[in-house]
């Protein structure tokens, strides 16, 4: 039977092959582990309510072979969290999932390195092969056959637009980026350009309407 463990369950004994599940929904948690327990039966599952909660248990376990972590988190977003355990557990594959299934959630998915994004209404079979798909090493997204609805950014050109989103001249882009002011130009012509638009005020509106920032 899959072992269902509490971030602060945890002692000191390693445990192979953990799945971690960031979700505050407790509904949602016994639904995915009745179903991680039909399809890993071996491999235990641990949950975090918060991504605070995530990114410590991801820091003390080097057990975790994945982390699925859900969009709509209390206190900080799952994309961020995601950025964050990246930092922390570069080796640790993250996956996103949520009730939305727009294709903007998808890019900001594989914009803050997630390995694969899934829809929770997704039937089960499909949950399943995107993350025997991640766990195995491979690209969550490559079935992906859903046609862009929105132009492509890099995480750079995203990390670009969020910081035009908090009102940051060229000047502190660069400082908070660590890149040359030419490089924010192009940035920012190339934004402009893909959203069809001609002003900072313009681009940020158009990349809330589309959801590539908040």
């Amino acid at each position: 039977m899959l072992a269902l463990m509490d971030a602060g369950a945890f002692g000191g004994d390693k445990v192979a092959a953990s799945l971690l599940l960031v979700d505050d929904h407790p509904l949602f948690r016994s639904g995915f582990a009745a179903l991680a327990a039909a399809a890993w039966p071996d491999r235990p599952l641990v949950t975090a309510g918060d991504g605070a909660a995530a990114l410590a248990l991801v820091a003390q376990r080097p057990d975790i072979a994945a982390a699925i972590i859900d969009i709509q988190l209390p206190g900080r977003d799952g994309f961020d969290i995601a950025l964050a355990m990246g930092a922390i557990a570069p080796a640790v594959p993250r996956i996103l999932i949520s009730g939305r299934e727009d294709q903007a959630a998808r890019q900001r998915a594989r914009a803050c390195g997630a390995a694969a994004f899934i829809a929770k209404a997704s039937p089960a079979a499909t949950i399943i092969a995107t993350i025997e798909t991640v766990l195995a090493g491979g690209d969550g997204f490559a079935g992906d056959t859903a046609a862009p609805a929105m132009p492509q950014f890099s995480p750079r050109q995203i990390e670009v637009l969020a910081l035009l989103a908090t009102g940051s001249s060229n000047q502190q882009i660069c400082t908070a980026l660590g890149i040359a002011d030419r490089t924010v130009r192009a940035h920012l012509t190339e934004i402009f350009d893909a959203l069809g638009v001609n002003s900072r005020v313009q681009a940020i509106l158009q990349a809330q309407r589309l959801g590539l920032i908040a």
